[in-house]
């Protein structure tokens, strides 16, 4: 995962296989903080969804995986997506 300016990006072992969240686009978002689930709807109606680090039931317990989750929550908070709960 890496964030370039406002944009999400995270790629997989393959290249191709690659998700992309414009940060500025999303119009609303949840987060599950037991899973580490994140729910996107942007603003053109798609839906997306990314797994992060989550506190229970998530696989990614560590110290990364939380710098992660708090950097997408800071970054949505920047562009004030509602709904959203960390």
């Amino acid at each position: 995962m890496e964030i370039l300016g406002d944009v999400l990006r995270v790629v997989g072992e393959d290249p191709t296989n690659r998700l992309e969240i414009d940060c500025a686009q999303v119009k609303r978002c949840s987060f599950n903080s037991n899973n580490g689930l994140w729910a996107f709807r942007m603003k053109d109606g798609k839906k997306l969804y990314l797994q992060t680090s989550g506190l229970i039931l998530s696989a990614d317990r560590s110290e990364a995986g939380r710098a992660a989750t708090e950097s997408i929550a800071g970054l949505l908070a920047k562009h004030g997506a509602r709904g959203f709960s960390v």
